[in-house]
């Protein structure tokens, strides 16, 4: 069901909204965005984002940009894509009177129908309606299934409470009482059942009362379904607007060049706009050779490269064909780090770095640096693959993408961003004898015992090396210097790093620092600039003289563990953390410590020689 009149950016549907979250609109309402079955477009083609290598990565057949609401349809003037969505939760309360009532996915806002037996406060009958507010309180599942939260089991779940009857039970919501707390909301019965939610979000409350997971998707309009029920006794109750509801899994990936002389500029363009034309064709596994034929002399190239660019495509996309086989996030950033370490590209193309001599620099960069690339221009693919509850877990992006869609379809829902940035290409040499060092082994152990405990753990492939935690650290304390010398707000400078946390298989040692944005022009050159010359030395003295001191120090730089599951060393919101579109790791695997040292020993900080300048 769409509903009008809620606009909602396109950029937003990818994260921090998306297929499966509960989506906050004024009036006090409450939207969950449905599952990709439901998308509707008038033509698919004008919103497909070309990015072969994501494509053939994430396994589906296209990326398309979420439908606009300003964008018409051709058939009907007034009509326009729209995002669908259900209602949910679907218990909703007066917020005069208290009522409540269960409603439907596919209703609209209920209004109040006031109870004669309401105590107090009572919606006089005849009057003005007034829109019922969505229940705040909903039942996640670690399998990522929602529901709302039981309120007539609750309420008739004391000993000796009668039973609930669903044709003679009306329920009333009320708050008030001394206590600001849970334990001031109170769910009444006409029955004379009462209870507060007191104790409902507590783990295993529910399991108690001997609920479990029922299973119920509401995004894919599955709800109270016997058949698809979960079982799951690990349920927890939880706030409609928790940031632990709903956590978006996002796949990204930096455009970059090939050097296969079949996708060259040219080529790309017209795949663009009669790939789907000529696939039209295909007969009995054949391909229409006069079609390409004539397309190729229509565009001055040889039909040879055009039906070799069409093979190519179309093998990579073909949905049945592809391998379940999934590259680690590592390897498929290995590309490209080889791209970035070089002068690739040029300002025609979606990508174009320009690799600077080190010795062009100062003492400052040459010590730590094994070159600098300027990123002029940079095109970044956000692809959005499924999502989890509870814990921002990743899986297999072909279990998560199960999530979307109950049927078989194979595209996935996309932005592009434009940019620019500077690519840090550290001196391998010297990281590897700064991680050899004793002292710094120690330290690193301490976080990486909070690592293997935490969810956010991904594999288990052997001990957090520093080397990522150096390189993070400092893409942050750069990423805030640069927004005071740049003007950029911290918030729309991305980090990428191209280190691997446990393994050393790929060698790679760098950070790409980019600001990107929907604007297909990208930004004006301001954060390219800073990585020139008698610059960049002044930019990098100042990050690490402004990550020498925290103003929670000594207690920030002594901590043996803080943040998000005790995931960091010295680093917190006034020295290291950033805004969470910035930060890839959650704001997670960040010690300042491993930077400037400790106040104990400041051999442990890579760069603390500029400290003594």
């Amino acid at each position: 069901m769409a509903f009008e009149d809620k606009p909602i950016r396109r950029s937003a549907l990818i994260g921090p909204w998306g297929v499966g979250a509960i989506v906050p609109f004024p009036n006090d309402e409450s939207l969950m965005i449905a599952g990709l079955d439901a998308w509707r477009y008038n033509d698919a083609s004008a919103f497909r984002i070309i990015d072969e290598r994501l494509t053939k990565r994430l396994m589906t057949n296209e990326l398309r940009w979420p439908p606009d609401y300003r964008e018409r349809t051709t058939d009907q003037v007034n009509s326009m894509l729209r995002i669908p969505a259900v209602r949910f939760p679907t218990w909703h309360y007066c917020p005069f009177c208290g009522s409540m009532h269960k409603g439907t996915l596919y209703e609209k806002q209920p209004t109040c129908d006031a109870y004669p037996w309401a105590r107090g406060r009572v919606c006089k009958p005849g009057a003005k309606r007034k829109r019922m507010v969505p229940e705040r309180f909903v039942v996640v599942c670690p399998e990522g299934h929602i529901d709302d939260f039981p309120v007539a089991e609750w309420t008739h779940s004391k000993p000796g409470s009668p039973p609930y009857n669903p044709l003679t039970c009306k329920i009333r919501r009320s708050t008030g009482g001394a206590s600001a707390s849970l334990s001031g909301v109170f769910y009444e019965c006409t029955c004379g059942a009462k209870r507060s939610i007191t104790g409902a979000t507590l783990p295993g409350a529910l399991a108690k009362l001997g609920l479990s997971c029922s299973g119920a998707r509401p995004w894919l309009g599955e709800q109270d379904s016997q058949s698809n029920k979960c079982g799951n006794e690990n349920i927890r109750v939880l706030l409609r607007g928790a940031t632990n509801v709903w956590f978006a899994d996002t796949r990204s990936s930096i455009c970059i060049p090939t050097s296969d002389t079949v996708y060259n500029q040219k080529i790309q363009a017209i795949l663009r706009e009669q790939y789907d034309f000529i696939v039209s064709r295909r007969v009995n596994d054949n391909w229409d050779l006069n079609a390409i034929d004539l397309i190729a002399s229509m565009n001055g190239i040889q039909r040879e490269d055009l039906l070799a660019a069409v093979v190519k495509r179309y093998g990579e996309t073909d949905y049945g064909a592809m391998s379940e086989d999934e590259i680690s996030e590592e390897e498929y950033r290995s590309e490209e780090y080889k791209a970035l370490i070089k002068s690739s590209g040029n300002d025609n193309e979606d990508f174009h770095s320009i690799y600077c001599s080190i010795d062009k620099y100062s003492d400052v960069v040459r010590k730590y640096f094994a070159g600098v690339s300027l990123v002029p221009k940079l095109r970044e693919t956000r692809a959005f693959v499924g999502f989890s509850r509870l814990e921002p877990t990743r899986n297999k992006i072909s279990e998560t993408k199960k999530t979307l869609r109950k049927g078989n379809g194979s595209w996935l829902p996309a932005i592009e961003v434009f940019g620019e940035g500077i690519f840090l290409h550290f001196n391998k040499k010297n990281v590897e004898n700064w991680a050899a060092k004793p002292q710094v082994v120690e330290r690193i152990k301490k976080l990486d015992l909070s690592y293997r405990n935490s969810f956010f753990r991904e594999q288990d492939n052997g001990a957090l090396r520093p080397e990522f935690v150096l390189l993070h650290t400092f893409a942050h304390v750069l990423i805030n210097q640069l927004s005071f010398d740049c003007g950029y707000s911290s918030s729309s400078i991305r980090e990428r790093i191209y280190c691997e946390k446990q393994d050393n298989k790929l060698g790679m040692l760098g950070i790409l620092l980019y600001t990107a944005s929907g604007d297909s022009e990208g930004s004006l050159g301001g954060l390219v600039r800073q990585g020139h010359c008698n610059r960049l030395e002044d930019l990098i003295i100042d990050a690490i003289h402004n990550a020498s001191w925290c103003t929670s120090d000594p207690i920030c730089v002594q901590s043996s563990g803080q943040g998000p599951e005790s995931c960091n060393l010295a680093a917190c919101h006034n020295c290291a953390l950033l805004p969470e579109t910035c930060c890839e790791n959650g704001n997670r695997l960040l010690d300042r410590g491993l930077l400037i040292g400790t106040l104990n020993d400041c051999s442990i900080g890579y760069f603390s020689d500029i400290l003594n300048r």
